[in-house]
């Protein structure tokens, strides 16, 4: 009961920002089109963020947007961890462990070290136009 009144008083704080009024200037549609191409070989992959009490801002800010019907800045998140997944393997030429694949740490510090959404749309952005390329929903 707590964690949904925790969750609903950082949604009403998180709507009330200017940059929520903003997410992100992305195609939804072009970012489930890629996320659905992975799917099939990706989708056991899970997101390196619990939502079940986040602290860290982008955390929180990416778990709301779980909630946030028409929100796509979650989906942004998940097509990046699938776009890695996908890189590291056709980088190594190898298959990894799905269920426990390796993560860019280094992006992870700079996703995590966002506060508002802005800096989670670049962040994402960038980090998904290098694993994907031409292939990204993001112009390059």
């Amino acid at each position: 009961m707590i964690h949904r009144i925790y969750h609903r008083v950082l949604l009403c704080l998180f709507l009330a920002s200017p940059a929520a009024a903003e997410t992100c200037d992305i195609d939804l549609a072009a970012i489930q089109a890629r996320i659905a191409d992975l799917d099939p070989r990706y989708g056991t992959v899970l997101s390196d963020i619990r939502c079940d009490a986040p602290t860290i801002p982008a955390h929180q800010l990416l778990c709301l947007s779980a909630e946030t019907a028409g929100d796509g800045l979650w989906q942004m998140a998940r097509l990046d961890t699938l776009a890695w997944v996908y890189a590291y393997e056709n980088a190594t030429g190898s298959a990894v462990d799905l269920a426990t694949p390796p993560m860019d740490n280094g992006f992870i510090a700079t996703r995590d070290a966002c506060t508002d959404v802005d800096c989670l749309c670049a962040v994402l952005m960038d980090h998904t136009n290098g694993s994907l390329g031409g292939t990204s929903p993001y112009g390059q």
